[in-house]
């Protein structure tokens, strides 16, 4: 029996938002300093892209200034089409549909994400239903594959080993 391919749900933001009220996503952005969603996800400045950095990991991050100048040139470079790009994005919450999936889906999550936290990937397991798992991973905030890589890789691995074995059964 051939089975569809596996989905891999890391972050995944389009099912995040569901689970995601509109309020809190303002009451996040305004509790570090920002006035709106494009000013956090596009820092104009050192200081802002430390305050983006210290809401996206657990631990804090020391980098030099110069780092972090480098940074904001390569990354930050075309404001006005990612801003665009940004806007484009905002969807009503009550216009988002969650398809079934047919295939195991497997949700990664940080532990102490302040974005997305823990409960909202159970939310999302919920809506997803019996074909999804999740794993939080300790002392990881929102970016769990880089703060995490090892064990990280680890737990996509197993998943992924489980769905082969699944799959030659």
């Amino acid at each position: 029996m051939s089975r569809s391919p596996p989905t891999i749900v890391n972050e995944f933001v389009k099912n995040a938002l569901i689970c995601y009220e509109e309020c809190m996503v303002s009451s996040l952005v305004k509790d570090f300093g920002f006035s709106s969603c494009s000013e956090m996800l596009l820092p104009s400045s050192n200081e802002e892209l430390r305050t983006l950095l210290s809401v996206c990991v657990y631990k804090n991050i020391q980098f030099p200034n110069r780092m972090f100048n480098d940074f904001l040139k390569v990354m930050f470079s075309n404001r006005e089409e990612k801003n665009e790009l940004l806007e484009a994005l905002v969807i009503s919450y009550k216009d988002i549909h969650i398809p079934k999936f047919s295939q195991p889906i497997h949700l990664l999550w940080g532990g102490e994400d302040i974005i997305f936290k823990p409960e909202v990937a159970h939310k999302i397991k919920e809506r997803l239903g019996n074909n999804a798992t999740i794993e939080i991973i300790k002392k990881a905030g929102h970016m769990v594959n880089v703060e995490r890589p090892c064990i990280y890789n680890r737990c996509l691995k197993k998943f992924l080993s489980s769905v082969m074995i699944d799959q030659r059964k």
